[in-house]
């Protein structure tokens, strides 16, 4: 095959591959860009706090329950259903914002969080940021159904340079609660655009007379697997940091999310390869081609693999000085920490490949009750590990758990699951 044919053949495959990585991009020099400029406008106890409300947002967006996830797959398998779907799903998010106000109050109010602004304000602004993303994550659903990811990432991608024009004007402040409100304010218009261009590649109506209890119970049954996987990740990534907030300095926490962002960048972009690739994976099930997924498969882990060893080896040589010129920070415990996670990303971007290939086949049942266990234990056992070694134990609690559980389980799983079906 030619390259131009080729070219042709996997034309929708580089368009969202292509924006993914762009978009990427744009979220990477956003983060480099204002990360450090934060720091210094806000302070290292208000960037900090700042840093753990964001936490706390993406851990009350597990209240999405896997609806999104599952109404991509559906809308694959299911095209005739969708406005049920759809409607189902928008209208859940509302009923989150309402539920969402007192819980954030209490949380706020009694301390859990600890905070310098008006809990009633605050509980407001994460409640609708909260159903906002929610919204945000159905319509890119919707996209990602018709594969169509590009127009998605294009979209967020303006988002992004927005908010981030709007935050360096605004941080002058010295105030962080200013940051969440010109978040919420930009993604209203986000959703707007995002709606119109996904009714646009999927006809579909919203309309309150379309909401049905029912269907809204039947997705949550049909995700509830989903919903485990996106449990596990959050309990993770940022439960873990909510957890640390208590135990470490302001300095300590200023440092870990510096690291924690560096890396976040680096994560997001180098895990997309397999990201786009969900989409086609419900397809190829749908018609019944396990033998075609399980090449795809290895033909995708190998890339993965290469790819992130050379990150890796790049990271451990010249990957710090560049940290600690863009951050300003320089002591023993955040290169340690540094350098510690620079193993933990090499090895969760390869165990992304296998993630994606469970959550596009719906395997995921035993992955998810094995990497939720593992996620509440590397919470428990990073409390130990901080106060053993400081801020490195964060990382070693983490990839200790991770190594010894999903790490290995999941790819062995996840072929065992594809043998099955080849052999029927």
């Amino acid at each position: 095959m030619g390259i131009r044919a080729w070219l042709i053949e996997h034309k929708r495959y580089i368009s969202n591959l292509g924006t993914t990585f762009i978009s990427q991009g744009v979220t990477a020099l956003s983060l480099l860009f204002l990360t450090p400029l934060l720091v210094a406008r806000l302070g290292e106890s208000e960037f900090s706090m700042y840093g753990v409300l964001l936490n706390v947002i993406v851990i009350a967006s597990i209240f999405d329950l896997g609806l999104n996830a599952g109404l991509c797959h559906r809308l694959i398998q299911e095209p005739e259903r969708r406005n049920l779907l759809i409607n189902a799903v928008f209208f859940y998010s509302p009923i989150v914002f309402l539920i969402g106000i007192p819980v954030f109050f209490f949380i706020f109010y009694l301390g859990w969080v600890n905070i310098s602004a008006p809990a009633w304000l605050l509980s407001i602004v994460i409640a609708l940021a909260v159903a906002q993303n929610m919204l945000a994550l159905q319509f890119e659903s919707i996209l990602q159904s018709v594969n169509k990811v590009y127009v998605a990432k294009v979209l967020r991608m303006s988002k992004t340079i927005l908010e981030a024009f709007l935050f360096y004007l605004v941080s002058y402040g010295g105030q962080f609660e200013w940051l969440l409100l010109v978040s919420v304010l930009v993604n209203f218009f986000f959703l707007l655009f995002l709606y119109l261009f996904a009714k646009k590649q999927l006809f579909f109506k919203i309309s309150l007379s379309l909401f049905n209890w029912v269907a809204l119970r039947s997705q949550l049954k049909y995700s509830f697997w989903y919903f485990q996987s996106m449990l596990a990740s959050v309990v993770t990534y940022n439960v873990q940091i909510v957890v640390m907030s208590h135990y470490l300095s302001s300095t300590q926490m200023a440092i870990f999310l510096m690291v924690f962002r560096f890396y976040e960048v680096l994560r997001l972009g180098m895990t997309n390869f397999a990201q786009v690739l969900f989409p086609s994976i419900s397809a190829l099930q749908a018609k019944g081609e396990w033998a075609l997924l399980t090449k795809k498969f290895k033909e995708v882990w190998v890339r993965v693999f290469v790819l992130s060893l050379v990150v890796l080896v790049l990271l451990i040589m010249w990957g710090n000085r560049v940290f600690i010129w863009w951050s300003g920070y320089d002591s023993p415990e955040g290169n340690t920490l540094f350098l510690s996670y620079a193993l933990y990303l090499f090895l969760l971007v390869v165990d992304h490949v296998s993630v994606i290939f469970l959550l596009g086949l719906r395997f995921t049942k035993i992955p998810a009750i094995v990497s939720t266990i593992q996620s509440l234990l590397s919470v428990v056992v990073t409390i130990y590990f901080i106060k053993i070694w400081g801020l490195p134990g964060v990382v070693w609690a983490s990839l200790l758990l991770f190594v010894l559980t999903t790490l290995v389980f999941n790819p062995v799983y996840l072929l065992q699951k594809l043998k099955e079906r080849r052999s029927h």
